[in-house]
């Protein structure tokens, strides 16, 4: 099973993978806790090199290009689900979005297209 095919039957949103990858941010500590693999209105992939649990939940910031422009974004999001990235060292994990500002939301919907 690949990264863009596991979990599709519980993705309920277009996702668009993100070829820069960036880093996503604790929002608290600011220490790196994985890079954005893709990213839909409402969730998330990550890879990490560690397992973020199920049911984790975590506050992040996210640098984003959105236009030619650079924007963080701030969210509040819960691991669904993390696997081993065939035994590499790393680590997918799904996240749903459960807190975001208006603004926040606008800046996602226009990176994702819709």
């Amino acid at each position: 099973m690949t990264a863009n095919t596991m979990h599709d039957d519980q993705r309920h949103s277009r996702r668009v993978s993100i070829p820069e990858q960036p880093k996503i941010y604790d929002a608290h500590s600011g220490e790196v806790i994985g890079e954005l693999v893709n990213l839909s209105s409402d969730g998330l992939m990550a890879a990490s090199g560690e397992c973020i649990c199920r049911g984790s939940i975590c506050q992040v910031r996210i640098p984003l290009i959105k236009g030619k422009k650079l924007v963080d974004i701030h969210v509040g999001m819960e691991s669904l689900w993390c696997e081993d990235a065939n035994s590499s060292g790393t680590y997918w994990t799904g996240f749903q979005i459960i807190d975001i500002s208006p603004e926040d939301q606008l800046i996602l919907d226009a990176i994702v297209g819709i």
